[in-house]
């Protein structure tokens, strides 16, 4: 070093000694100054010193110094320290002493304590924490290594090497969810690689001193950090009491990433398929936007089955799924001559980010027939749920036009009939509402500016394995070449029956070009003309002989065949309000009625000729062997359609002139609202009586009978300030219904007796006697009508408002958190058992009634058909249908929670499913407790489980499924 340098030293250490008003002797000693240009490996040549005095200089106790010391040696960076209290300087030593809150910063690593050393000879800094007047030992090493926190007794660290010996130590090493590590003495290494004597490892939170609710004990062990922790002969402590349970080593995976690696099986028996290891496998993370999980599960006695599962996500992009399940079941394991079902399930969902006018989805979900029964889970709902669905879905805007495009293919499932029906592809084309006179009309709000006209293309080719109906009015019996088993079977998906699967596929388009405007009539009336044009393509067109009504032949025309219709309609539409003022002073101030009269009329020309045809289906009938002849109608002469039903269907046959009338109820009060205290003598606020009470019908005009259609009833209002909702609705015939005269009684392919009935052209407020078909009469007492169909249904969900803020300096109490792992492998019962609990919400209860009623009026049952077993559904289905669903969940404690799920039959007279779910927040560990009771599904499952997902096998468990009951 130059002497210049050499100078400078020793000018800046001098002025230092001076600034800091040290306590110093008689004859001042140089000193390190605070622009720290003292190296960690200078030496002070002795004819530029005074005479040295080994006393140390004290910093003034209320200045804080911070020195920076250049790299020179060893040392590859910077080092910042500084103190709250004082800073020694032992020159000849080389040796610093920091008092108070002192910390040290060298690059990533930092340290802070009440007592720090620094060692410039060795580079080594020493921390630990020093004792107050009480002797509590305060401000112990905080040690911060790259993204590594050790908190601990005392540290001593070489900067040269990197190297550390720690003595009582707790760090939470980097990695999602890592938890905490304890050792009575510890090493580090240049690498970060910790090395524990007399350790632990959690996953609670916990601080220096305390005592977690479990940790894994261990005399060694070693921490990667971002990666795993490695231990020797290990056992399990719960509060601070040993337990037998443990094994002679242990790794604790805990990356910073997912990474690939094995899934341990979960192991146990069950009653029906034996003892099993399943959802074993392999985790492959193949990239950061894909995934891939491949599971497999064995039973004792001879089932198997294995599933592929992968995940995608690329943001602003897309994401998706799939999941793919196979399983090979015997359905008799006790039998060696068994009969083997194999099954699969399989779900896939891609979503892509919308780009532009364009949109697309696809979602898919079909399973066999048989997949539920043999596989059943332990959610409940799951195997409740009898229905699948998918679809693939494309849609577009063409720019600069009001055309748009969607393109679809779905398909849904019914696993408990074993039918399909898929649609491929199913297309359509939307032309938005044009205003063609818009700019040349007079006035923007006239008739001509409003004209507007619209179009839209819907085509399907629509495939089924389902039953196929013979054509409407036609006695299957009387069809020639009909096969009454087949065309009433559910064919199995299999190559053989393909052919058939294919001939019950139908194919068609339809165009419908809408006209409409409107304009006002006498100021309040608002009339609503319109006019629709509607044209259906089809490739395939019926021809009947009808030559010898037992056996009527049905040919099918191949070929393209239009359908083209026309219909006008005209509305008139109105609000009348009335309103009914009370005394002031009250709490009710007034009461109005909205009345909303609506009448509709409309014309269809007659297409019966041109799309139906009539065909004979038994022998002339006239007054002498036709109790209820009517002049000019022949009931053995029925009216079948050309085209078939299931694609679109073609024009009602028959002129309609219908009269169609609306009339639509409003009904509120008003009432002092005694909660609003910006005005309180003129608060007021609304409560709906009825929010909507409808009654609507029509009447044809140009029908030669049955001219006033059913009447159709529906109200809905809110009670409590909303709390309570309640719907009713019904609908009644108004005519009535005689058995039929040629076949009065009939029986179904279950078993059922039932009495065929038809409808009468009289109306039920006609108290005139009526033929009853079997030379009697029946006597008919005043009605409005035959009700075909009712529904009420009453709702209320009711729970505490939400906490706004919670106590200042309180601790809230943590939620339920389950982990991704736990949502995977815990198959819960219910969809409400999947969900974490909310300790926020006090408690909350959902009530719903439900009362329905449907009659099908062509048929009354005399016998009905038995039952298959105690757990089959009726067979025959009664009108009535009534049940109490109720559902909460309330905190028992704080910690505690439980949650139900039930109902009642009044039809069946039983309690319907019922589940029961316990949750306890136990800190560091999850307690659950499912169970339903009784009923098919009868099943119970019990966790205590560690929460942190890289801990997710530490659990006790317990669990019956429903099969284990049998």
């Amino acid at each position: 070093m130059h002497y210049l340098q050499y100078a400078c030293i020793i000018w800046l250490v001098f002025a230092v000694a001076t600034n800091l008003r040290a306590q110093t002797p008689e004859d001042p000693l140089p000193n390190a100054d605070t622009l720290g240009i003292l190296g960690p490996n200078d030496t002070i040549p002795p004819n530029l010193l005074p005479p040295v005095d080994t006393t140390t200089l004290a910093a003034d106790s209320v200045l804080t110094d911070s020195t920076a010391v250049q790299q020179e040696g060893d040392i590859e960076t910077t080092i910042t320290y500084d103190a709250e209290d004082s800073i020694n300087f032992d020159v000849v030593n080389q040796v610093i002493q920091l008092y108070g809150n002192a910390t040290i910063n060298y690059g990533e690593t930092s340290l802070q304590a009440d007592y720090v050393e620094l060692d410039w000879v060795n580079n080594t800094v020493t921390a630990r924490g020093q004792e107050d007047s009480t002797g509590q030992v305060t401000g112990k090493p905080i040690f911060k290594d790259g993204g590594e926190e050790y908190q601990t007794e005392e540290i001593r660290y070489n900067f040269d090497t990197r190297r550390a010996y720690i003595s009582g130590v707790l760090t939470q090493p980097e990695g999602q969810g890592a938890g905490y590590v304890y050792g009575e003495t510890v090493k580090k290494n240049e690498r970060d690689e910790v090395f524990i004597n007399q350790g632990w490892y959690t996953t609670c939170d916990c601080e220096p001193g305390e005592i977690p609710d479990f940790y894994i004990q261990s005399k060694r062990l070693k921490v990667v950090p971002g990666n795993l922790v490695v231990s020797g002969p290990f056992n399990v402590v719960i509060t601070d009491i040993p337990t037998p349970l443990g094994l002679p080593f242990g790794i604790f995976p805990m990356p910073r990433e997912q990474n690939s690696g094995i899934i341990v099986p979960q192991y146990g028996e069950e009653q029906r398929r034996g003892f099993f290891l399943r959802n074993g496998g392999y985790y492959f993370d193949i990239n950061e936007y894909v995934n891939l999980t491949l599971l497999g599960e064995i039973y004792s006695k001879g089932s198997y089955g294995f599933t592929v599962n992968s995940q995608y996500r690329k943001r602003y992009a897309y994401n998706g799924g799939l999941d793919f399940r196979f399983n090979q079941q015997r359905i008799d394991p006790d039998s060696e001559d068994s009969e083997v079902a194999r099954d699969f399930r399989i779900n896939f969902r891609h979503a892509p980010q919308p780009r532009g006018v364009s949109r697309f989805s696809a979602s898919v979900n079909a399973a066999t027939s048989t997949y539920n029964q043999n596989n059943p889970s332990l959610n409940v709902q799951q195997n409740l749920n009898t229905t699948l669905n998918s679809s693939v879905q494309y849609s577009t805007a063409f720019r600069n036009t009001p055309f748009n495009m969607a393109l679809s293919a779905r398909h849904n499932q019914n696993l408990l009939t074993g039918t399909f029906n898929v649609i491929l592809p199913d297309i359509s084309v939307n032309m938005n509402r044009i205003y063609p006179f818009q700019n040349i009309a007079k006035r923007r709000t006239g008739w001509l500016a409003k004209v507007n006209v619209g179009y839209r293309m819907q085509g399907r080719n629509e495939f089924t394995n389902g039953r196929v109906q013979p054509p409407r009015n036609i006695p299957f019996d009387q069809i020639a070449g009909y096969d009454p088993i087949l065309a009433d079977s559910i064919l199995a998906i299999n190559g053989n029956n393909l052919p058939e699967i294919l001939k019950r596929t139908e194919t068609g388009m339809r165009h419908t070009i809408p006209i409409s405007t409107s304009f006002n009539l006498l100021k309040h009336i608002t009339v609503s003309p319109s006019f629709n044009y509607e044209e259906i393509w089809y490739l395939n067109k019926f021809a009947y002989d009808d030559s010898d009504f037992n056996n009527i032949r049905i040919d099918t025309l191949r070929g393209f065949h239009r359908v083209s219709s026309w219909n006008t309609s005209m509305s008139f539409s109105t609000r009348i309000y009335g309103t009914v003022p009370f005394k002031s002073g009250g709490n009710i101030q007034a009461i109005r009625h909205t009345i909303i009269p609506s009448i509709s009329v409309g014309y269809t020309p007659n297409y019966e000729g041109r799309y139906y045809q009539e065909v004979r289906i038994g022998p002339e009938l006239n007054e002498a062997n036709d109790p209820f002849f009517q002049e000019g109608r022949d009931r053995n002469l029925v009216t079948v359609p050309l085209f078939d039903e299931r694609v679109y269907r073609a024009p009602n046959a028959g002129q309609a002139g219908s009269i169609g009338f609306s009339l639509g109820n409003n009904i509120e009060m008003k009432v002092r609202d005694k909660k609003d205290t910006t005005d309180a003598e003129n608060a007021t606020k609304k409560i709906p009586i009825f929010e909507s009470l409808q009654l609507s019908t029509s009447y044809n005009l140009a029908a030669d009978s049955f001219n006033l259609a059913p009447f159709n009833i529906s109200a809905r209002t809110r009670l409590l300030d909303g709390k309570v909702s309640i719907n009713g609705g019904a609908t009644v015939d108004p005519y009535i219904y005689i058995p039929d005269p040629t076949n009065p009684r009939d029986t179904a392919q279950n078993g059922e007796i039932f009495a065929r009935l038809v409808k009468f052209d009289q109306y039920a407020w006609q108290t005139r006697p009526t033929p009853d078909g079997l030379g009697g009469v029946n006597e008919r007492n005043f009605s409005i009508g035959t009700l075909s169909r009712a529904n009420f249904n009453i709702s209320t969900r009711l729970q505490p408002k939400a906490k706004e803020n919670k106590e200042e300096g309180g601790d809230p109490e943590d939620d339920i958190d389950p982990t991704v792992d736990e949502l995977n492998q815990l198959e819960l019962v219910g969809p409400a058992f999947n969900d974490y609990a909310d300790f926020d919400v006090a408690w909350s209860l959902q009530l719903r009634y439900a009362f329905n009623y449907r009659k099908n009026l062509t048929r009354e049952i005399i016998q009905p058909a038995p039952r298959e077993n105690e757990f089959a559904p009726e067979p025959t289905a009664s009108p009535f249908t009534q049940s109490l669903q109720f559902s909460g969940d309330a905190n028992l404690t704080p910690k505690w929670k439980v949650r139900f799920q039930s109902g009642y039959d009044f039809e069946r007279e039983e309690i319907t499913q019922t589940n029961v779910t316990i949750f306890r927040d136990l800190d560091c560990f999850d307690f659950r407790f499912d169970w339903v009771p009784f009923g098919r599904f009868t099943s119970y499952y019990v966790q205590i489980n560690v929460k942190s997902s890289m801990l997710s096998d530490l659990k006790l468990q317990r669990r019956r499924v429903w099969q284990d009951f049998f």
